[in-house]
């Protein structure tokens, strides 16, 4: 276990760019049996951000489009947690609802069970969270938790050294919402970009939204004038 962490923290030291420390740490994630990842942001128990996912094709789609973080037992959960828990522990603790049920048993059907989440607490209500699964039916690794651990924690304090390393305003789009804002700078509609993109209008709202979020902006041409001036885009 010590030997795992201190590679990864020697291998992610010498990153400098949060692109090839998320790779880094996906990869020390998967020698531990989990296919699936999420780092959320949330707050008052609802996603306000998903810088990445490694899910199965579509579930993250989904997951934005259907609003499941309304109901979803970890996200409302994550509020209280203190330590990192098993999402079986938690749901067997909790009186959960019809559609919170229906919910699990679609993401077991779309490749998604068995997790654990390690939340990551911020100022004021805002938690963030880093959740591991399964994506085929077998059992989750044995007596890994605090590697796992280790690794996510050490990849949460490399990723805040690498930010206040970049000189200058940080704005952390995501490859999503890049994607729709540089086609919302060339005046497609999110009907249209979720067609050139092959994702839903919601989900495109949904990126659209955060970005004009993050870069403080009230709405998407502010956005655009703003990320040309950043030169988070070409003109």
């Amino acid at each position: 276990m010590i030997a795992t962490i201190e590679n990864f923290i020697a291998s992610s030291q010498s990153t400098s760019t949060a692109e090839s420390l998320r790779e880094l740490y996906l990869a020390a994630i998967a020698k531990e049996g989990y296919q699936n990842a999420v780092f959320a942001k949330t707050r008052d128990g609802r996603v306000i951000d998903i810088p990445w996912t490694r899910f199965p094709n579509g579930y993250a789609d989904c997951y934005v489009a259907n609003k499941w973080d309304a109901i979803d037992p970890v996200v409302r959960f994550v509020r209280s947690a203190r330590r990192p828990f098993a999402w079986n522990d938690v749901c067997a603790r909790m009186n959960l609802s019809s559609d919170q049920k229906r919910f699990l048993d679609v993401c077991r059907d779309m490749g998604v069970h068995s997790g654990i989440t390690i939340p990551l607490h911020g100022p004021g209500t805002d938690i963030d969270l880093i959740s591991l699964s399964l994506r085929d039916e077998k059992r989750g690794p044995d007596g890994r938790l605090a590697t796992i651990c280790g690794l996510s924690y050490q990849y949460r304090l490399r990723l805040s050294e690498i930010n206040e390393e970049v000189a200058g305003p940080r704005y952390e789009l995501t490859s999503k919402e890049l994607e729709c804002l540089r086609w919302c700078k060339e005046g497609k509609t999110n009907w249209e970009i979720g067609e050139i993109l092959s994702i839903s209008e919601k989900t495109v709202e949904f990126h659209v939204s955060n970005t004009i979020r993050k870069l403080g902006v009230s709405n998407r041409i502010t956005a655009v004038v703003k990320a040309i001036q950043s030169g988070i885009v070409s003109i």
